[in-house]
């Protein structure tokens, strides 16, 4: 009799001991709980593990037990679980799929979890070092501390508003990637995240403070922005949905705002995963929400406009997944850096300028 059968058969006999006989032993089918009381005929019943023991074995504690098979429940006729299963059969037999935990998997290595409480120290010290070094040695600071109002997204702010886009998007992937540097270290998924989150307004603040010092000053929408990115990206991996939704950027440092585009993601993969259907190539593609802006800062002058688009890009991230090129290992893990990166030319869309009241497009957002 085969391992399902067998489990059948268990169910069919109910709490208690089976007795088999063969050629070299007894075996002892048995519950932890033989001696409890009969389940109600008209209850939905639920069966402890079972354990097959040979007779010399049969009074071996529970912790000594092998398992045999998996519990299973009896449904009463008259239960809506079980008319359920009666009119949805599929549904009952498969297990519901589980979002794709391959998102929140990291390289592990011993060596770091064995060092994780001084690592855990010098990485908040790394990381304040490091924002302050970029504001500090980056720019003049021979003036004192200014506070810098400089709006959020209106036409007649310094960049139209691209700046605070990137301040969000910016601070979703430093959330995300000091979650994962703790993941790194041993810390459970709760703890992970909270320290990705705190780490990321520490590191937020400490930029804007020193920011303060330089001719950018301190900027509390700028804080307000990066607050914003490292709450959703926490709360994306607090509701187990990074395989649903993303962020990402295209800024390069020292440049201007011009050709940025950021956007904020939809995948299918990951709703095809969730649904148990296979898209096929669909699971390549990204739905997303842009935001841009034109000419702001830039010589010689061109229209000034504030793009706010909708598009459908390609999801490097399931493509390096469909190649075996996954999170959990180091050289996997660095390529899947290009996950919060929006790339020109990888998606195409229809953009709407705030500031003429017109559309744009279909174009690549980038150099349009």
């Amino acid at each position: 009799m085969g391992s399902l059968g067998f489990c059948f058969l268990v169910l069919l006999a109910g709490p208690g001991r089976l007795a088999a006989q063969d050629n070299a032993s007894r075996l002892f089918l048995t519950s932890a709980d033989n001696d409890g009381p009969a389940p109600s005929a008209t209850a939905s019943l639920t069966f402890p593990v079972y354990r097959l023991l040979p007779e010399e074995s049969r009074d071996l504690e529970p912790a000594d037990w092998t398992p045999l098979c998996a519990a299973h429940r009896l449904l009463s006729a008259d239960s809506s679980e079980y008319e359920r299963s009666t009119a949805f059969p599929s549904l009952m037999i498969d297990a519901p799929p589980q979002p794709d935990q391959a998102e929140a998997e990291v390289p592990r290595w011993a060596f770091l979890e064995r060092h994780r409480l001084l690592l855990s120290t010098l990485i908040p010290i790394a990381g304040l070092a490091l924002v302050t070094a970029n504001s500090l040695l980056g720019y003049n600071t021979d003036h004192g501390f200014d506070v810098n109002r400089e709006g959020w997204f209106g036409p007649n702010t310094t960049n139209g508003g691209a700046d605070k886009a990137s301040h969000l998007v910016d601070y979703f992937i430093v959330a995300s990637l000091f979650a994962d540097g703790y993941r790194v270290l041993g810390y459970s998924e709760n703890a992970a995240i909270l320290w990705g989150f705190g780490m990321a307004l520490a590191t937020g603040l400490g930029n804007e403070v020193s920011d303060g010092f330089t001719r950018h000053g301190f900027s509390w929408e700028d804080y307000a922005m990066d607050a914003a990115g490292a709450t959703v990206a926490s709360v994306i991996s607090v509701t187990q949905t990074r395989d649903l939704f993303g962020m990402r950027t295209s800024h390069l440092p020292g440049s201007t705002y011009t050709h940025d585009v950021y956007s904020a993601d939809f995948k299918i993969s990951g709703l095809g995963r969730r649904l148990g259907v296979n898209i096929g190539p669909l699971r390549w593609l990204l739905l997303s929400v842009t935001y841009g802006s034109k000419g702001y800062r830039v010589s010689p002058p061109i229209e000034l406009q504030r793009q706010v688009g909708f598009e459908v890009g390609l999801n490097l991230q399931q493509i390096l997944n469909d190649l075996g090129v996954k999170r959990n290992t180091w050289w996997g893990y660095s390529l899947h850096l290009i996950d919060y990166i929006r790339f020109p030319y990888t998606a195409v869309g229809m953009r709407y300028d705030l500031n003429h009241g017109k559309w744009h497009g279909p174009n690549g957002g980038n150099f349009d």
